[in-house]
């Protein structure tokens, strides 16, 4: 069988970028021949694995704005929908429409798997007519669609896809209504880790300090500038307690983060890290902890458990959803109740003292539970279940149906 796989932005970057890599390699090892359309620049070097790679490079003369990101922020330098002109998003679609005639003629995809229920996926369904497509929401889609109903004239095809993949059920409604798909066409798929990078450390390592990781986009919506101020609640009890903030923070974010934390020497702000630097930072920490105001799924918090590390995170329905009984039941994720929130993912000012304190009390819960051996066979049972080997299986399942 062979399947084409389509991404506006960026490989390997974000969790749909994570999502689109992780996909492919899962299928590969399934003996699924792959193809790959995606966003990218001259300046990054993508590790996509399949048989055919055909890139579309914006920042050039024919696409002279720099990568859509589906989330208004991205860990990259990035163009903002919501910004975008009618004739920029006329030139994204031809530069994307001539990467997909060229891989239709020199491919011949059995299936057409495309990322985001947007722009490129409703080229892809009028484009490959005769074809079976896919389209993968991952909730930032629909959370443009929320946000900017004018993107709705741009998506009559999307209703015309075979298939709807989810990673959580909660945009449904919002599929079914906004975009005109089918009930039935909707199938809730999950996410997975890359097992072969996400494990756990191989021998237990001995150290002074308390640990806890955010790695993600450094943006208000990710609930960051909430978190920093935990720092100073709790090394008064903790004093080995580091805070590693990772992600691309302008000197603005750093500014603010160190200013929040009461320029705490305990915060650490570094870089966005690759999946496997990324992975070896969550093997030697302790928490790892997503405070999103927003989050479809939180993919990165099951990374963190993969590596048997304890989560803290906000109430993120789909990732409650995705996870067994037992990790519920153990408390290897603390959710954390949101304040209210409008605009999707904009919180309530006079409700973030509440919250930063609700965080912090939750992060105190999992370091009193570090010296516990929460990690018990039917535990890891269900964190295996989450892998990408099985997830590439569950999608194969239901696209070839």
């Amino acid at each position: 069988m062979k399947i084409l796989h389509v991404l506006t932005q960026l490989p390997s970057k974000t969790g749909s970028g994570v999502y689109f890599t992780n996909l492919i390699d899962s299928l590969n090892s399934l003996g699924i021949e792959n193809a790959a359309v995606f966003g990218t620049e001259e300046i990054y070097d993508n590790k996509v694995n399949a048989k055919i790679l055909k890139p579309v490079y914006y920042n050039t003369k024919s696409l002279p704005f720099r990568i859509c990101g589906m989330s208004d922020l991205m860990p990259y330098d990035s163009t903002v929908y919501s910004q975008m002109t009618e004739e920029q998003i006329d030139i994204l679609l031809e530069n994307f429409r001539k990467k997909l005639l060229e891989i239709k003629a020199e491919f011949k995809a059995d299936i057409v798997i495309s990322h985001h229920l947007f722009f490129i996926t409703d080229l892809v369904r009028e484009i490959f007519k005769n074809t079976k497509v896919v389209g993968i929401s991952h909730g930032t889609d629909i959370r443009q669609v929320k946000q900017h109903n004018k993107f709705l004239k741009r998506l009559s095809h999307i209703k015309d896809l075979d298939y709807v993949l989810t990673v959580t059920d909660k945009e449904d409604d919002a599929i079914i209504k906004l975009l005109g798909v089918d009930e039935e066409k909707i199938h809730n798929v999950g996410g997975g880790y890359n097992e072969k990078v996400f494990y756990p450390p191989k021998e237990k390592i001995e150290k002074s300090s308390i640990d806890i990781v955010y790695a993600g986009k450094i943006s208000q919506s990710k609930g960051v500038f909430e978190l920093v101020q935990i720092l100073p609640l709790l090394e008064k009890k903790y004093p080995a307690i580091r805070l590693h903030m990772v992600g691309n923070a302008d000197l603005e974010s750093c500014h603010k983060m160190k200013e929040l934390a009461n320029h705490s020497p305990r915060l650490v702000i570094c870089h966005a890290l690759d999946q496997v630097k990324l992975a070896n930072l969550l093997k030697d920490a302790d928490i790892f902890v997503l405070p999103s105001y927003f989050e479809a799924l939180g993919l990165i918090a099951i990374e963190a458990l993969a590596c048997h590390k304890l989560v803290v995170t906000s109430e993120i329905e789909g990732l409650y959803n995705l996870v067994g009984e037992k990790i519920k039941e153990k408390h290897l994720i603390e959710f954390t109740s949101l304040p209210r929130i409008y605009d999707v993912d904009k919180p309530v000012k006079e409700d973030i003292p509440a919250y930063v304190q609700r965080l912090s009390t939750n992060i105190e819960k999992q370091i009193k539970r570090l010296n516990q051996n929460l990690f018990t066979d039917e535990v890891n049972a269900e964190i295996e279940a989450l892998a990408w080997t099985n997830i590439g299986k569950k999608i194969l399942n239901v696209i070839n149906f």
